[in-house]
């Protein structure tokens, strides 16, 4: 018996074109289904908070710079994202969202001391030692800002409100009471008077 068949040369062509056509939207399907993926893992990324061990991360002192130690919470890539993640947790309402080295942290406390750090348990945070150096304040005095810091007790320092630099110090002033009736944990205080003086007014760095 003969089972061979003859084909039109037609058919053959327009076989040719429908594997050719199956296979280009083969091919979109797969291009927009891998683009839909690395766009939600991207935004996935922008949101989701990088905490790490409750451990300190090891580093040197930077030269001309005071050595602090941090309670963070997280790490975004975006200033929206750490405020979204604070804003979801009602737990932080006292942290700051601070931006250093082109990332937004959420931390909840500076301490001066190690000693003094404070991590309750279960918290989902973790001690991070940082460093503040010197930067270039637009109005405030980088001496009283620093003294402010540094004090062990926000509420008590003595600001400086006389002389050529009575607007300069009654604004610092302002922002000092502003800051302490807002909290009376010193911790917390210092955090504030970092996250403004770093940023709106960057009187100072932070390095890590």
């Amino acid at each position: 018996m003969n089972f061979r068949r003859t084909y039109s040369k037609n058919i053959v062509i327009r076989a040719l074109v429908q594997g050719v056509a199956i296979g280009l939207v083969a091919v979109l399907v797969i291009g927009l289904t891998i683009s839909t993926t690395g766009g939600k893992e991207d935004k996935a990324s922008e949101t989701m908070a990088t905490t790490g061990p409750k451990t300190e991360e090891k580093g040197g002192a930077v030269e001309g710079g005071d050595t602090m130690f941090v309670k963070q919470h997280g790490v975004f890539s975006s200033q929206e994202a750490a405020t979204d993640f604070v804003a979801e947790n009602p737990s932080l309402a006292s942290t700051a969202v601070v931006s250093a080295g082109g990332q937004f942290y959420v931390w909840g406390a500076v301490w001066l001391n190690e000693s003094d750090v404070l991590l309750k348990e279960g918290e989902d945070a973790f001690k991070k030692r940082i460093t503040v150096v010197p930067g270039a304040c637009k109005s405030a005095d980088a001496g009283e800002v620093r003294k402010a810091l540094l004090a062990e007790d926000l509420s008590k320092i003595e600001l400086s409100k006389d002389g050529k630099d009575a607007k300069k110090g009654g604004d610092f002033a302002k922002k000092v009471t502003a800051i302490t009736a807002f909290t009376k944990d010193s911790s917390v205080a210092r955090l504030h008077l970092l996250a403004h003086y770093s940023d709106q007014d960057p009187c100072f760095k932070i390095q890590f």
